[in-house]
């Protein structure tokens, strides 16, 4: 017979008051297991999640937004953020070095030469779109005098002839000629300069982008060290 639910008799007056506790001390042990395991599922479900950014670009003549690196599984992210600093860097600097405006107070903004600790710190602030000092500030000593001696008296010959140059930025393309370190690197970049005189340029150009904190705070100490462009077509 099954003890204690069978033994419902005179003889046996505690059986069913047995039978309902062994049903109550078997459903809170299930009961208390279950909770065990969903701690531990809940546990798993907070430990298994992870921060998954990426880095958008939105291009200033376009509007058009990339997403310059993203992480894919348990990968590390494509473009860690020192890249995107130096590719930066490189786009920005490019873009000023084969600027050539028809306004000629940009044009003496952009070229003119400056003092590094009061124009190029951290606590200079300038208007949106100003751009006073920026070759300047991104440029090491021997790079900003080959541009003033060699490529400024070219630019202003053009200048006088009525040319303009300004830089697609939808057309740059950065990837890395070397290792790329905390400390800089080298890059391989290519454009297309849109002239209204010599029609569209194609350039290549090969940047070494080194690190002093000290000299360069406003793009986190990188700055072009050497600089050697190409026109090829």
């Amino acid at each position: 017979m099954d003890y204690p639910s069978n033994f419902d008799t005179p003889a046996f007056p505690a059986g069913p008051r047995i039978a309902v506790s062994r049903f109550m001390a078997v459903a809170s042990c299930t009961l208390f297991v279950m909770i065990i395991f969903v701690c531990v599922l809940l546990l798993w479900a907070v430990r298994s999640q992870r921060i998954d950014p990426f880095i958008v670009s939105i291009d200033k003549l376009t509007g058009q937004w990339s997403v310059v690196g993203h992480s894919h599984g348990n990968g590390p992210i494509e473009y860690p953020y020192l890249w995107s600093l130096q590719q930066s860097v490189v786009a920005n600097f490019t873009a000023n070095w084969f600027t050539i405006s028809s306004v000629s107070e940009e044009n003496d903004a952009i070229w003119q030469t400056c003092e590094r600790r009061t124009d190029c710190g951290t606590e200079t602030i300038l208007p949106y779109g100003d751009k006073k000092c920026s070759l300047f500030c991104t440029s090491g000593e021997e790079v900003f005098s080959d541009f003033i001696y060699n490529v400024v008296p070219e630019y202003q010959e053009r200048v006088s002839a009525g040319e303009r140059w300004i830089v697609d930025k939808t057309t740059i393309q950065i990837e890395p000629a070397g290792q790329i370190k905390e400390t800089g690197g080298t890059w391989r970049l290519s454009a297309k300069i849109q002239s209204n005189v010599s029609g569209d340029i194609n350039v290549i150009a090969f940047v070494k982008v080194a690190r002093n904190m000290s000299s360069y705070p406003q793009t986190l100490g990188y700055y072009i060290a050497d600089f050697n462009a190409y026109k090829i077509n």
